[in-house]
C-alpha cells in the first residue's frame, strides 16, 4: 500500500489516475490488474478508485477530502464554511462549524452568515464602508450573504439574528436591489432573490424577506419562481401579497408544476399568473399544459391551468400535442380530460395511439393496429420508443413485458439518458427491475446525464421516494441489483452527499461492504 505524503497535491493525484488509466488501456498488465481489483471497467472513475484504495482510502471522494483537509488552513476552511452556509442544502456548514468552532469568529463573512449581530455592528462602526462593499472575487455584498444564509434553517434560533444583521446593513446604506456583480456566482441576483433561493431548498427566511420588501426590494419573476419551491409556502404567500403577479409572472408557474404542487399552482393562478404567457424554468415560452403533462402532473393541475385560460391543445417544442404526450406517457386520465376539453381533436397520431395501447398493456388492441399497419413500429420516434422507460418507472410490468415482446430496445433511453432499468430502480419497482434483468438489461449501463448506474439510481430514489410506482420498495430493489452483481465500488455513504440514501438502504449497503466517504 502506498503512503500519502504529508503535503499531497491533488493535481498530482489526478495525473496519477490518468496515467494509470492510459497505461491500462495500452495493455500494461500491472495497471490493468490495479483497476480490475476494484472494477471490471477501464474508466476514469475506476482508476480514481484504484488509486484511492492504494493509499488506504475507501473512495476517491475520501482521498480528495483528505488532501484538501491537509492543504487547507483556517482561511480556506472559512471560505468553505461560508460557501456551504449559502449554497449547500445538506448540513455540511453545521458539521464544519462543529469540527472547527473558531470559524465563528474568523472574519466578517462568517459573522454575516451566522447572524452575529455584535461582530457585524462592530465591523460597521470601525469602517462603515464594509456594509456596502462588494467582494472583489464574488461580487457579493454583505446583504447578499446574510440574505442567502441557510442558518435560519440549520439553527432556527439564528433566524432573528440574521434579520437583525440585515437591518444593521440596510441602516448603514445597503441597497436591497443591488445585483451581484458580473462574473460571480449568482451574478445579477438581488438580496431578495438570494433569500428566495434559500426558500427554494425547503424553508425560507420569510421574516428577512419581509424586511427587504419593507425597505423597497422589487419583486421579479425569478423571485416568485424560487419561492414557489418552498415546502411551507410562507415565502411565496409573502411575495404574492406584494407583487403585481399578472405583469411579472412567466416562469414562476413552472416551479410548482415541476414539483406537482397543486396548491402552489393554485396560489399563483389566483394571484394573477397567466398560463397563456407561461415559460419553462429556463425562461423559454412553452405550452403550460404540455409542460404539466410532461412533468407527470395530476389532472387537478391541468384542470387549474385550463380553467385559467391555458390552451389544452397547444403543442410542445417537439410539435407533439399535450393529448399526444399523455397518450405516449400512458396517462389515460390526462388523455381523457384533454379529450373532453378539446385538447386532442385530431392531435393524436397512429403512433401515439399505438403507444397508448402498449402502455395499457392492451395486447389485443396492439395486435389489431399492427395488423392494419405492419410498418408502424418502424416509424416510432425516440420519444415514443422511450415509453418503455416511462412504463418501467411506473412499475407497469405488463406494459414493459408487452413492449419488450414487440421488440422495443431494452437499452432505449429517454431524454435524461435513463434506460428502463435506471427508471425502475429509481422508482423502487423491484418486479420490473427483476424482469429487465431477466430480459438482458445491462446492469452497469451508465445514464446519459449523471453517468450513474441503476444501483446509483436506486440509492438516490430511496432518499427522494418518488411515488410513480405503486408499492415501491427500495431495499428490495437495491438488493436485487446487488445480488445480480451490481458494483457498489463507486458508492460511498458520506454525510456530505446531497442525495443520500434512505437509512434502510444505507444499512443494506453497509452490509454489502460499502463504507463512508
Amino acid at each position: 500500500m502506498a503512503t500519502l505524503p504529508p503535503n499531497p497535491n491533488l493535481d498530482h493525484l489526478r495525473h496519477q489516475t490518468k496515467d494509470l488509466l492510459r497505461a491500462a488501456r495500452r495493455g500494461d498488465e500491472r495497471s490493468i490488474e490495479a483497476i480490475r481489483r476494484v472494477s471490471d471497467r477501464l474508466t476514469l472513475a475506476a482508476a480514481q478508485l484504484a488509486v484511492a484504495r492504494d493509499y488506504g482510502y475507501p473512495s476517491w471522494r475520501a482521498l480528495k477530502a483528505e488532501v484538501q483537509d491537509r492543504a487547507a488552513d483556517l482561511a480556506d476552511k472559512a471560505a468553505a464554511f461560508v460557501q456551504a452556509s449559502v449554497g449547500d442544502w445538506t448540513d455540511r456548514a453545521a458539521r464544519l462549524l462543529a469540527e472547527t468552532p473558531e470559524l465563528a469568529g474568523y472574519n466578517l463573512a462568517t459573522a454575516l452568515v451566522l447572524g452575529d449581530v455584535d461582530r457585524v455592528r462592530a465591523a460597521i462602526e470601525r469602517d462603515p464602508a464594509v456594509a456596502t462593499s462588494a467582494d472583489a472575487a464574488t461580487g457579493w455584498t454583505p446583504l447578499h450573504a446574510v440574505s442567502a444564509s441557510r442558518w435560519h434553517s440549520l439553527d432556527p434560533h439564528r433566524a432573528d439574528s440574521l434579520v437583525a444583521v440585515a437591518r444593521l446593513l440596510l441602516a448603514a446604506g445597503a441597497d436591497p436591489n443591488r445585483p451581484i456583480g458580473p462574473g460571480g456566482r449568482s451574478a445579477g441576483s438581488s438580496p431578495l432573490r438570494c433569500a428566495a433561493g434559500g426558500a427554494s431548498t425547503g424553508v425560507g427566511n420569510d421574516a428577512l424577506m419581509a424586511l427587504l420588501l419593507e425597505r423597497g426590494a422589487r419583486i421579479e419573476d425569478d423571485d416568485l419562481y424560487l419561492a414557489a419551491f418552498s415546502r411551507d409556502r410562507r415565502c411565496l404567500r409573502l411575495l404574492l401579497d406584494r407583487a403585481d403577479v399578472a405583469s411579472i409572472a412567466g416562469k414562476a408557474l413552472s416551479a410548482p408544476i415541476s414539483t406537482k404542487d397543486t396548491e402552489g399552482v393554485r396560489l399563483l393562478l389566483e394571484a394573477g399568473a397567466d398560463p397563456r404567457r407561461f415559460a419553462e424554468d429556463e425562461g423559454r415560452p412553452m405550452s403550460a399544459v404540455y409542460y404539466a403533462v410532461n412533468a407527470a402532473c395530476p389532472v387537478e393541475i391541468v384542470d387549474l391551468l385550463v380553467a385559467h385560460g391555458a390552451d389544452p391543445g397547444a403543442p410542445g417544442p417537439d410539435g407533439r400535442s399535450p393529448g399526444g404526450l399523455a397518450a405516449v406517457r400512458g396517462r389515460a386520465d390526462l388523455f381523457e380530460y384533454l379529450a373532453r376539453h378539446g385538447g386532442t381533436d385530431g392531435a393524436t397520431t397512429d403512433a401515439e395511439r399505438f403507444i397508448a395501447a402498449c402502455m395499457r398493456a392492451d395486447r389485443a388492441e396492439v395486435e389489431r393496429r399492427l395488423a392494419a399497419d405492419p410498418g408502424l413500429p418502424g416509424r416510432l420516434d425516440d420519444a415514443e420508443r422511450a415509453a418503455l422507460v416511462d412504463a418501467a418507472e411506473a412499475g407497469n410490468a405488463a406494459a414493459v413485458t408487452l413492449m419488450l415482446d414487440l421488440g422495443f430496445p431494452i437499452a432505449q433511453r429517454r431524454d435524461d439518458g435513463a434506460t428502463a432499468l435506471h427508471a425502475a430502480a429509481y422508482a423502487g419497482s423491484t418486479a420490473v427491475v427483476a424482469l429487465l434483468l431477466a430480459r438482458g438489461a445491462d446492469l452497469e449501463a451508465l445514464d446519459g446525464t449523471w453517468e450513474s448506474t441503476a444501483l446509483d439510481w436506486a440509492v438516490v430514489g430511496s432518499g427522494f421516494r418518488p411515488t410513480t410506482s405503486p408499492g415501491a420498495e427500495w431495499v428490495a430493489t437495491a438488493r436485487t441489483l446487488l445480488d445480480a452483481g451490481a458494483s457498489a465500488a463507486a458508492i460511498t455513504l458520506s454525510p456530505d452527499d446531497p442525495k443520500p440514501p434512505s437509512p434502510e438502504v444505507a444499512r443494506l449497503l453497509s452490509s454489502y461492504g460499502v463504507v463512508g466517504g
